[in-house]
Parts: C-alpha cells; sequence; structure tokens
C-alpha cells in the first residue's frame, strides 16, 4: 500500500531501527549466560537472536538455537535468566547504544509536519521509554509501546492498532516502520503502510526476499526524503 499523502502517523520500532542497542543487549545477555554456565553466543548469532522480545532471545541463549519455542525453555532456567537479565540490562541502560544517522533530524522534520510519531516495540515497557529519554528522542513521540503491557506482540496488530488510537488515527493513514518481518507483517496485519530498513537485526533473514514491505530502504534519511516528497 504504497503512500499518496503524508501519514497523520508514523509508528516506529526501537532497536535496530531508531538505534543500535545490539552492544548494551549483548552485554547484558552474556553476563547472563556467563551467571548460569552457558555458552556466550558471538555477535553474529546474538544479532541473529534478536528481535522477538526478551524472553526469546532469553530461550534461544538458554536452548543455543534461533528456532525454538518458549515452551521447550524450562521454567527455572527463563525464571533465573530473566532475573538476571532485568538487573543487568537496567545497570547499563544508559549507555552502549547509538542513534543511527538522521534520525534526530527525520523526526524533527516528522513532527514539524504536525505528523504524531510512537514507538511499538517488543522490548519490555520499563526499558523502552527510559532508553528513548536517554537518547534524547522521548519529545518527538506521544505514545511509547512496550512489550508486556498487551498480551500481544508484534507481529500481531493489536500493539499498532492500541497506539493508532490512543492518537486517534485510522490505520489507512498510518506508516509502520521497522527493520524485521515482525514489524513489516504487524503494518500489513494492521493495515498500514509499511517501511523496512536493512541495516537493522532482521533475525538473520533477508528483507528483500522473506517479506514484502511497501519500501525497503537502507538508510533513514531515505524515509525522511519519502515523507518528504509526498503532499
Amino acid at each position: 500500500m504504497a503512500l499518496e499523502r503524508k501519514p497523520q502517523a508514523i509508528l516506529f520500532d526501537l532497536d535496530g531501527t531508531l538505534a543500535h542497542t545490539l552492544p548494551q543487549l549483548s552485554l547484558a545477555v552474556s553476563r547472563v549466560a556467563e551467571h548460569m554456565n552457558l555458552p556466550i553466543p558471538d555477535k553474529e548469532t546474538m544479532s541473529s537472536f534478536v528481535g522477538n522480545g526478551v524472553a526469546m532471545l532469553l530461550g534461544r541463549v538458554i536452548l543455543g538455537r534461533h528456532d525454538i519455542r518458549l515452551d521447550e525453555v524450562p521454567a527455572d532456567k527463563m525464571a533465573e535468566a530473566r532475573q538476571l537479565f532485568n538487573v543487568f540490562y537496567r545497570e547499563g541502560l544508559a549507555q552502549n547504544f547509538e542513534v543511527y544517522p538522521g534520525v534526530a533530524e527525520g523526526l524533527q522534520y516528522f513532527s514539524e509536519q504536525g505528523i504524531k510519531l510512537a514507538v511499538v516495540t517488543n522490548k519490555p515497557h520499563i526499558f523502552a521509554s527510559p532508553l528513548i529519554g536517554f537518547m534524547g528522542l522521548q519529545p518527538y513521540f506521544s505514545e511509547v509501546l512496550g512489550s508486556e503491557v498487551l498480551k500481544e506482540r508484534k507481529p500481531d496488530p493489536k500493539p499498532l492498532l492500541y497506539v493508532l488510537d490512543k492518537l486517534g488515527v485510522a490505520p489507512e493513514h498510518a506508516l509502520m516502520v521497522g527493520d524485521s518481518i515482525n514489524d513489516v507483517k504487524a503494518g500489513q496485519n494492521a493495515h498500514t503502510a509499511t517501511v523496512a530498513f536493512t541495516y537493522g537485526y532482521n533475525g538473520g533473514y533477508d528483507l528483500h526476499t522473506c517479506c514484502t514491505p511497501d519500501y525497503l530502504f537502507d538508510h533513514f534519511s531515505d524515509l525522511t526524503a519519502l515523507i518528504k516528497s509526498l503532499p
């Protein structure tokens, strides 16, 4: 669904879309693995594990592979990993991230155009909201929705529809922007237009072949250029 006019709202994923946060995630997860005497994933493996929420990330580390079901993970191991992760990640939340080039300038332009902006992420809400503050991006966003506020997560459309309802914008006038299959499918399921970035955390999948976003961009500035080109 190509855009014919500037959208009334843009919903953004967080990790891998607005900022490179893998270093802080990797540090926290590596400390979890060390404390639990588990193999510590290398950088490439860690990148492929990110994108489906903390529970899936920790489950993949515990089981040592990408394709898992959460019901495969021993409950006691998950509880221990989650408790450790919450402590370690909170300690490092203010550092080891990098806002991608063009993000601040793009958000500033979108805001000046009167476009409502929000974040819809599978990252737990207790981390997502303060992290956006540490990034200096909080003033741009009317809403921030992390996981565990609702029981549904992307690619389910309900988180997107929940936020759009709070913004007072119909899905057909909105744009979902992310870096993964989950983001694209969530937008499609919610009947919004979709943008995917190639530079983020795509779970090891090739976004050119595994899904069909309306727009596939290599840089955040490409999104800004698109919005500027629309009436």
